[in-house]
């Protein structure tokens, strides 16, 4: 039986997907499967890569229907079909190690029940995302713990951290969750796998909300890639942002809205964030399904301003501000504008120029390294943590 069933879904970005392919097609074993969802104008390119080149039982490709489907609707006939015990999704310029069966494996004996398995991904920009300096990274530690479920929903549905994304990780999105818990979500939530068209943080909200025991491990497995075409480097351009955002907006006609009146922050206006679409799926989330969101209010104002801390010009800073105060004097009659009091705007002395270590994870400035794929940093990385063989079978020392 297949143990992880690995789900890529993409679109026009073919290129890019040949390439994860390529590299996870050079794993050994035969517990695990790669299901790619192609959802592109043009179904040649994948179709033929399958025909004449990869020709590998693990894969499987399901090819575009007679019209383009939402994001949620790709990532919905991905997991129906779906053939193993466990299911993971990265993006089709991401990378994973299959041999993270061997963690799915160990979480299962070490804690009975496990639904959901989360880890620290790296991170890489592919050559064509570097417009400005950026820095590649690896989380440097390996333990494996279980997460107390009341703390991931706090960080999560009250943002109690306060800080510009929720440090919660659980989910499909470079984590694995059991198909039989993908199972009783479908039967929660309408008979549906996925409603909201950012479907990625939905599902962590539907994890964290109806997962029995989740367990996270601090050794990377996959690869957060970032190529030119991928919403990730949208965040670069203003201009970029808008055009994805309008095009998503398209596609996704008929889905649940990325506005809602309830929260009425803007996804289209030209100061938005990727802070901004992750309080946006939660806020949805928890007023859709009756979730507690004690404290959301004056948390999502302390990340808002965390999330000013990061721009790098005084235009942004001013689109960043903008955006945020004209939703927060509409939310609720401006209960909690007065918590949004962002510092005044202090240019960065550098951007993403210092490679070093802090706070366990390990950044290197891209421009000084030789890996060009994700699949290749990610064995350029793998010098410098804990080998497989010694998180799966619970070696505390390994040596050369």
């Amino acid at each position: 039986m297949v143990h992880l069933t690995i789900c890529i879904p993409t679109r026009n970005r073919q290129a890019y997907c040949m390439e994860t392919l390529t590299a996870l097609a050079e794993a050994d074993g035969a517990d695990f499967e790669v299901l790619v969802g192609d959802n592109s104008d043009d179904p040649a390119p994948l179709a033929e890569f399958f025909r004449t080149i990869l020709k590998d039982s693990r894969f499987r490709l399901i090819p575009p229907g007679p019209a383009v489907l939402p994001m949620v609707g790709n990532w919905e006939r991905l997991i129906e079909q779906a053939a193993g015990r466990w299911i993971s999704v990265i993006g089709d310029d991401d990378h994973i190690d299959p041999r993270v069966t061997g963690l799915i494996r160990r979480c299962e004996v070490l804690y009975r029940d496990v639904d959901a398995i989360s880890w620290d991904p790296m991170s890489f920009h592919w050559p064509d995302n570097r417009p400005v300096p950026t820095l590649a990274s690896i989380p440097m530690t390996s333990a494996i713990a279980l997460r107390p479920k009341a703390d991931l929903a706090d960080r999560l549905f009250r943002w109690s951290e306060g800080r510009r994304r929720p440090s919660v990780g659980v989910g499909l999105y470079h984590g694995a969750v059991r198909a039989s818990l993908m199972q009783r979500i479908r039967q929660t939530y309408g008979g549906r796998f996925f409603e909201h068209p950012v479907v990625d943080w939905e599902n962590t909200c539907k994890v964290v909300a109806e997962a029995g025991k989740i367990v996270h491990c601090e050794r990377p497995f996959s690869v957060l890639g970032a190529c030119a075409a991928s919403n990730s480097a949208a965040t670069l351009s203003t201009e970029t942002m808008k055009t994805r955002l309008d095009i998503f907006e398209r596609e996704s006609a008929g889905c649940i809205s990325l506005d809602q009146p309830s929260f009425p922050f803007s996804l289209f206006d030209p100061g938005v964030s990727l802070c901004l679409c992750i309080a946006t799926t939660i806020a949805w989330f928890c007023q859709a399904h009756g979730v507690d969101q004690t404290g959301f209010g004056v948390n999502f104002a302390r990340a808002a301003i965390d999330e000013c801390r990061y721009c790098v010009t005084p235009e942004e800073y001013a689109a960043r501000v903008g955006c945020f105060a004209r939703g927060f004097a509409a939310w609720e009659d401006g209960r909690w504008a007065g918590h949004f009091r962002p510092e005044p705007f202090k240019p960065p002395k550098t951007v993403n120029r210092l490679s070093g270590l802090s706070h366990d994870t390990l950044y290197i400035r891209e421009s000084g390294i030789g890996p060009a794929t994700p699949a290749a940093f990610y064995r350029f990385g793998e010098n410098a943590i804990l080998p497989v063989e010694a998180v799966v079978t619970g070696a505390k020392v390994f040596a050369p």
